[in-house]
């Protein structure tokens, strides 16, 4: 009999404190005009649930030790350096991304970040590939166009040169690889400000900044030795001031100016090698040109019977 006064009395309790924590609105009835029914607020009163924190809810919810979680299955849920897959995102791109990033890698914007604001955070690497193969055979043709031109009228015969396009190759797709990998391992080695920044986040920043040269080398075919100099002093300024805008918070102050001004002398340098070497007038021993100048005959004579005798 004892312990049901003591369990009646438990209980009592609790549901004394349960009614502390949780109280609720009080609403009374009172009919009025026709038998309608309308709702007099006696009391309101405010009603808080505090969570613990093992609920979802909690605030402790965004923890270290949670986080860390989360971040190891999305390393999980990505996909591996070997498989397919890992090399499909780096295509998956649509068009209006492409030419947002092609626009902005040629008109530098004091101030703004190209990486930060165009190519994180998903770096890409179609429009690259796309921009330097689309190089290589505009330089290939505007560069036999232009020697054609520069050979019009006089006593050659022109022929075209397929190596243009095994040197445009080559010197394309080593610029814009070995170019980024020394960059980023020279920032790896220094650590600069910026140490997030990745090989392909380089290298496609470094891709798109060669698609000025597109339509800048489709107007070297223009017989105009100071417009195609301008040209190419505009065409590396506009793109390199890109880069060294992008490049700038990550280089450590102390090399700053030495690694900028290589970033741009490499960047100037391409742009004056492909004028120099492709549309340069051709020389007489240019193997492509051949001198339609053919000496004469030797003429033959004819010695008649009789003056043997």
């Amino acid at each position: 009999m004892a312990s049901s006064k003591q369990s009646l009395l438990d209980m009592e309790i609790d549901s004394h404190s349960a009614e502390s924590q949780l109280q609720f609105q009080e609403f009374s009835t009172n009919r009025s005009g026709g038998g309608a029914a309308e709702l007099d607020v006696r009391s309101s009163h405010t009603l808080t649930f505090n969570h613990s924190p093992d609920t979802p809810g909690s605030d402790t919810e965004g923890d270290p030790e949670s986080k860390l979680l989360h971040e190891g299955t999305e390393r999980q849920s990505s996909p591996s350096f070997w498989t397919f897959e890992y090399y499909q995102q780096l295509f998956d791109v649509d068009t209006d991304r492409v030419l947002d990033r092609i626009l902005w890698s040629m008109i530098p914007r004091p101030g703004v970040s190209y990486l930060q604001h165009h190519i994180k955070p998903k770096p890409d690497l179609y429009g690259p590939f796309w921009i330097c193969t689309t190089l290589i055979f505009t330089i290939a043709i505007s560069g036999n166009l232009a020697n054609y031109l520069q050979t019009a009228g006089k006593n050659y015969v022109w022929r075209y040169n397929f190596h243009i396009v095994t040197y445009a190759a080559t010197a394309i797709y080593t610029y814009a690889w070995l170019v980024p990998m020394l960059l980023w391992g020279f920032l790896r080695w220094r650590g600069g400000q910026d140490t997030r920044m990745t090989f392909l986040e380089i290298l496609c920043v470094y891709g798109y900044s060669l698609a000025i040269y597109i339509p800048v080398s489709v107007l070297w075919v223009i017989q105009i030795e100071w417009l195609r100099w301008l040209l190419v002093g505009a065409g590396a300024a506009l793109s390199g001031s890109v880069l060294l805008m992008t490049f700038w918070p990550a280089i450590p102050s102390e090399q700053r100016c030495l690694v900028l001004a290589g970033i741009l002398g490499l960047h100037l340098l391409l742009a004056a090698g492909f004028l120099l070497y492709f549309f340069h007038e051709p020389d007489d021993t240019n193997s492509s040109i051949l001198s339609t100048t053919v000496a004469p005959p030797t003429p033959k004579v004819h010695v008649n019977d009789t003056n043997k005798s």
